[in-house]
């Protein structure tokens, strides 16, 4: 596949950093690292097809920040996970997958009782799932389009993103 990038996708990678370190007094310079690899993630990595393509593009993000930011690899170490749930403030920051995780699965319980009958697992893969989505919807115009085999759970999922 050939992929195209454009200055637009700089453009949302800046954006993104600033308008998260705009609200955020405190932030550590691991914290700045992590955001800016998670946001890095989200823009470039995404949208690649393959697993080695995926795998040579977090090698080189995290060469990147090896070199320009002199960290460890502590703070490289993944899952990079920023999220607005788990924050009273509704700062987006960095989040454990396992706090996550129990966050996502009592709302999927209020959920399932107002909203939709259905269940949900949640693994990590769907939990990666929701923190993607959840930043794409948040953001002014913010769109995606969700590709994957019927019946998956891409329309249940979304749905409960944007009901959360």
């Amino acid at each position: 596949p050939h992929y195209l990038y454009s200055p637009r996708e700089l453009t949302r990678w800046k954006t993104a950093l600033h308008e998260t370190m705009k609200k955020w007094e405190g932030m550590t310079e691991e914290n700045l690292i992590r955001l800016v690899l998670h946001e890095a993630l989200r823009i470039f990595v995404d949208r690649l097809v393959f697993a080695e393509e995926k795998e040579w593009s977090e090698e080189q993000l995290d060469d990147l920040a090896r070199t320009e930011f002199n960290c460890g690899d502590d703070v490289l170490r993944r899952p990079i996970l920023f999220s607005t749930y788990l924050n009273s403030d509704g700062l987006y920051v960095s989040v454990e997958r396992e706090e996550l995780r129990v966050f996502v699965q009592e709302k999927l319980k209020i959920f399932y009782e107002e909203e939709l009958a259905v269940h949900l697992v949640i693994f990590d893969d769907v939990l990666d799932h929701i923190v993607r989505m959840d930043r794409v919807l948040r953001q002014p115009l913010g769109h995606l389009l969700l590709v994957g085999a019927s019946g998956a759970g891409k329309t249940v999922l979304s749905k409960f993103v944007s009901w959360m």
